[in-house]
C-alpha cells in the first residue's frame, strides 16, 4: 500500500514539474510571439446610388519561427453615427512560419439615402499558437481603420466628349440640324449630364441657332450617345464659319458624395449650300416666251419669263437682266438690254414676269459681224435667286436662240 502511494506521489511530482516546464516554455514563447503584419485593401468594382460592390483583401505575414493560428477573423464597418453597415466573416486557418496568407472576399453594400463618405471599420480576430496539439494559447487583436471614399473619388477620370453633326433639311423656320454627342465614361459608376448648354455661333460670335436640351444618364465603362436637334437661323447661311459649343457638367451622387466635373467641346460645321437644301434633286423651272410686233420705229419685243419654285421656301429673284444679242460664230454683239423687276416666288408656285424692248430696225440689220444678219439672235435671262435675308444665292442664266430668217 505504501509503495502505491509512493508511486502516485512521484507521478504527481513529475506532472507538476512537466506542467511547470511547459508553462515556463509557454510564457517564454508567448512573450516572444510577434503579431502578424496585417495589410487591408478595399478594391471598389462598382458604385451606384444605392449599392457598392468591392473586394476586401486581408494580407497577413507571420514573422515568427512557428505557425500561427487565425480564428474569428472579420471586418466590421460602421457609420459615424454608429450604425453597422458592414460585417464580413473570413474563414480562419494556419499561417505558416515566415509565410504570408491572404484572405479574400467579394461582397456588396446596399444603402438608401445619403451615406457618409467615411466608414469606420475594424478588423478583429484571434491569433495564437498550438503546441503538440494539446496546449493552445490565443491572443485577441482589434485594429481600427477609417476608410475615406472621398479620397478615392478624387481620382475619377473625366469623361470625354465628341460631336457628329449634320444639316437635314430646310423649312420656313430655318435649317434643321441633327447632332450626336458621344460621351465616353471610363469610370465604373454612372454619371449624369447636368446644366448642359449648346450654342452655335458665327465667326463674329453671333448666335446662329436654337437647340434642344441635352440631358441623360452616362452609363459606366461605355460610350453613351445623346441626340441633339436644333434649327439654324437663315442668317447662319451668311457666315464664313459656324462653331458648335457644348458645355456642362458630368455629375454623380454616390454614398452621400455629390460632385461634378466640367465638360466642354467644340466642333466646326460646314456652311450649308442652299441649292442642295432647297431643290433636293429638283431644279428651278424657267421658261422664256417671245412676242414680236412691228412698230414705226422698230420691233416691239415682249419677253415673258415663267418661273416655278419647287422648294418649300419662298425665294427672291434679284438682279434680273434681259439681254438680246446677235451671235456670229462665237462673237456676240449686244442689240438691247433691260433690267427686270425683282420678285418673290412663293413656295411650290409659279409666277410670270415680262418686259418689253423696242429694237430699232437698223440695230437688227447691223447685228451681224461682217455681214448684215448674225447666225442667231439670242435672248438671255440672268439673275440671282435666294432666301430673304441670306446673302448666299443661286445664280441662274438661261438662253433662247432664234433663227433671224424667221423674223426678217
Amino acid at each position: 500500500m505504501e509503495r502505491k502511494i509512493t508511486i502516485g506521489v512521484i507521478l504527481l511530482v513529475v506532472l507538476i514539474i512537466i506542467n511547470a516546464v511547459i508553462g515556463g516554455v509557454l510564457v517564454f514563447f508567448i512573450q516572444d510571439i510577434k503579431e502578424p503584419k496585417i495589410d487591408v485593401e478595399f478594391n471598389l468594382t462598382k458604385i451606384t446610388t444605392d449599392e457598392m460592390r468591392f473586394t476586401a483583401i486581408i494580407s497577413m505575414v507571420n514573422d515568427n519561427q512557428y505557425d500561427l493560428l487565425m480564428k474569428n477573423l472579420n471586418i466590421n464597418g460602421k457609420t459615424p453615427e454608429g450604425n453597422t453597415i458592414l460585417d464580413i466573416q473570413f474563414i480562419g486557418g494556419t499561417i505558416a512560419a515566415k509565410q504570408q496568407r491572404i484572405f479574400t472576399t467579394n461582397d456588396s453594400l446596399s444603402f438608401t439615402g445619403d451615406l457618409s463618405s467615411k466608414i469606420y471599420a475594424s478588423i478583429q480576430g484571434i491569433f495564437g499558437v498550438n503546441f503538440a496539439g494539446i496546449f493552445e494559447k490565443t491572443i485577441p487583436f482589434h485594429i481600427n481603420i477609417t476608410t475615406s471614399f472621398q479620397d478615392l473619388l478624387e481620382n475619377i477620370s473625366p469623361p470625354t466628349l465628341s460631336i457628329l453633326a449634320e444639316v437635314t433639311e430646310i423649312t420656313e423656320n430655318g435649317v434643321l440640324f441633327h447632332g450626336i454627342v458621344s460621351v465616353e465614361n471610363p469610370n465604373f459608376f454612372e454619371m449624369s449630364l447636368e446644366n448642359f448648354t449648346t450654342r452655335i455661333e458665327t465667326e463674329n460670335g453671333t448666335l446662329a441657332g436654337e437647340f434642344s436640351q441635352l440631358q441623360g444618364i452616362i452609363a459606366p465603362n461605355v460610350t453613351s450617345k445623346f441626340h441633339l436637334n436644333g434649327t439654324l437661323f437663315f442668317q447662319a447661311l451668311n457666315a464664313k464659319i459656324l462653331t458648335l459649343h457644348v458645355a456642362g457638367n458630368a455629375g454623380f451622387h454616390l454614398m452621400g458624395i455629390k460632385k461634378s466635373i466640367a465638360l466642354a467641346t467644340t466642333a466646326q460645321l460646314p456652311i450649308p449650300d442652299i441649292k442642295e437644301l432647297l431643290f433636293n434633286n429638283e431644279s428651278l423651272g424657267i421658261t422664256i416666251s417671245l412676242d414680236v410686233k412691228l412698230r414705226l420705229r422698230g420691233f416691239l419685243t415682249t419677253i415673258g419669263l415663267t418661273l416655278k419654285n419647287p422648294s418649300k421656301i419662298p425665294l427672291q429673284a434679284n438682279d434680273l437682266i434681259c439681254s438680246i444679242y446677235g451671235l456670229t460664230g462665237e462673237t456676240q454683239k449686244m442689240i438691247a438690254q433691260k433690267p427686270m423687276e425683282a420678285t418673290t416666288l412663293e413656295s411650290n408656285k409659279q409666277d410670270y414676269l415680262e418686259t418689253q424692248l423696242l429694237i430699232p430696225y437698223i440695230k437688227l440689220l447691223t447685228s451681224g459681224i461682217k455681214k448684215i444678219l448674225p447666225d442667231w439672235f439670242v435672248i438671255r435671262i440672268q439673275g440671282n435667286f435666294s432666301i430673304a435675308g441670306v446673302t448666299q444665292s443661286i445664280p441662274v442664266s438661261i438662253d433662247a436662240t432664234i433663227n433671224p430668217h424667221l423674223i426678217l
